[in-house]
């Protein structure tokens, strides 16, 4: 994540795409627990006829697995057609999203200021 200021909403945090495959996430997650493959996601994001949120296949299992590095997403792998295939969740809802990222931003700025100046 990189922390954009000029931006807003998930934009702060995210590219488009990257914003609209969270929020879909969740979308899928409100009622039951439910994966997405990065098959099923570059197709969501091609099938949105955003122009701005196609991105190559290669791109969005990038993000994905970038999502997960930043403890955001979590997968399990699953045995499918060619061998086993990753399928992702999110480690966290909106509101637990929101309190990672505070505490994250607070706990950064307190390691680089350590002390507030006299």
């Amino acid at each position: 994540m990189k922390f954009d200021t000029s931006k807003d909403g998930l934009l702060t945090l995210f590219k488009p795409y990257q914003a609209a495959l969270l929020k879909h996430l969740w979308g899928l997650n409100s009622e039951t627990r439910t994966g997405l493959t990065s098959s099923q996601a570059y197709t969501f994001l091609l099938e949105t006829g955003d122009s701005e949120l196609k991105k190559s296949r290669a791109s969005v299992i990038f993000s994905l697995n970038d999502m997960i590095d930043d403890g955001i997403l979590e997968y399990e792998e699953e045995s499918g057609k060619g061998g086993y295939h990753r399928v992702y969740y999110p480690k966290m809802n909106r509101e637990e999203f929101a309190k990672h990222v505070k505490k994250t931003i607070i706990d950064k700025l307190a390691e680089v200021f350590p002390s507030e100046p006299e």
